[in-house]
């Protein structure tokens, strides 16, 4: 039987169909790591790329933006006490009924009132100097609150991730032969439309004595959906025209195989353009096995989708089955 390898080297590893069409290396060593983790992030340490700011502040996770808008707080409403204890603390004026005495925390108290524009008038500037001071910090307050504001808007408005992978990929008895399939769903309560799905596969072949990754485009055939309500199943028909027509479970196991998912579609909640990848291995991968079916009807003819059994599935004899 001829191997996996050996077949896309056959098939498809011809001068016209040579290069990268999926963006990543082609280049590979036997330590190499599968392509796209669980999570659809690359397997990928980038070196050297410039950093940007906004970015970092936009994708991080919201801990860490609340501890970074808490530090700067913090720090700016220190930084501008001890330049108001170093300039003239006498020139902060105070309200008889005032309670507290202590310097710093005068300077403190006064600087947050300045940052954030609030004026209780128990603290207030009596001389030029602090005048100009609290103007300056002022000022800074007002830019960094628009620019917080910009980073929350950013945050809120940036579409999560929504598009739920099944845990397995299955090689299913489908039709006269057998297919790969596996499941999608939204996994939030927006509404998606115009979904479509792209699915290639990246093997390792010996190309010349050295092994390197080979892509191969493996259609699909619904790769379209209009409406998305319900689970996704994506499915590959395994025909003459495949480059996984013929191959045994034992062909797939000794294959370094990884199969590459891209999915986009409109949220139309959000108003957004949606973007998601993922992969799965040949660990990930279940012979002969079928989808149950993850929905039900009511007795008043509602449909009820259960999200958390898109994932099972049981095994079946080799035989033609339709997926449904």
């Amino acid at each position: 039987m001829m191997k996996i390898s050996d077949l896309i080297q056959k098939r498809f590893n011809k001068p016209e169909n040579k290069g990268d069409d999926f963006g990543f290396t082609s280049h590979y060593n036997v330590n190499s790591k599968r392509i796209i983790n669980k999570d659809g992030s690359f397997n990928v340490i980038r070196v050297g790329e410039k950093k940007s700011l906004f970015h970092m502040l936009v994708t991080m996770h919201w801990p860490g933006f609340a501890l970074v808008v808490i530090s700067f707080y913090v720090v700016f409403n220190i930084l501008f006490a001890c330049l108001y204890l170093l300039v003239d603390i006498n020139g902060i004026g105070v309200t008889p009924d005032y309670q507290v005495h202590n310097r710093f925390l005068i300077a403190s108290f006064f600087s947050a009132q300045t940052l954030t524009t609030v004026g209780y008038g128990t603290l207030y500037p009596l001389t030029g100097v602090i005048s100009t001071l609290a103007a300056t910090e002022a000022l800074f307050g007002l830019m960094s609150f628009a620019i917080f504001t910009g980073l929350m808007y950013g945050r809120f408005s940036k579409p999560p991730r929504s598009i739920r992978f099944s845990k397995n990929m299955l090689h299913t008895p489908y039709k006269q032969g057998h297919a790969l399939m596996f499941r999608i769903a939204n996994e939030r309560d927006s509404e998606l439309t115009e979904m479509e799905a792209r699915l290639l596969m990246s093997v390792v072949v010996n190309d010349n004595g050295k092994e390197s990754r080979k892509y191969q485009t493996l259609e699909v055939e619904n790769s379209k959906v209009t409406y998305f309500p319900l689970n996704w199943t994506i499915v590959h028909y395994i025909d003459e025209l495949s480059p996984l027509f013929g191959l045994t479970e034992a062909d797939f196991i000794s294959s370094q195989i990884e199969w590459l998912v891209t999915i986009k579609g409109y949220n139309i909640s959000a108003a957004q353009h949606i973007h998601a990848k993922g992969s799965y291995t040949i660990h990930e991968l279940v012979w002969n096995a079928k989808y149950n079916i993850p929905y039900y009807f009511r007795e008043d003819g509602i449909t009820v989708f259960d999200l958390d059994k898109i994932d099972e599935f049981q095994i079946v004899p080799a035989a033609g089955l339709d997926v449904k």
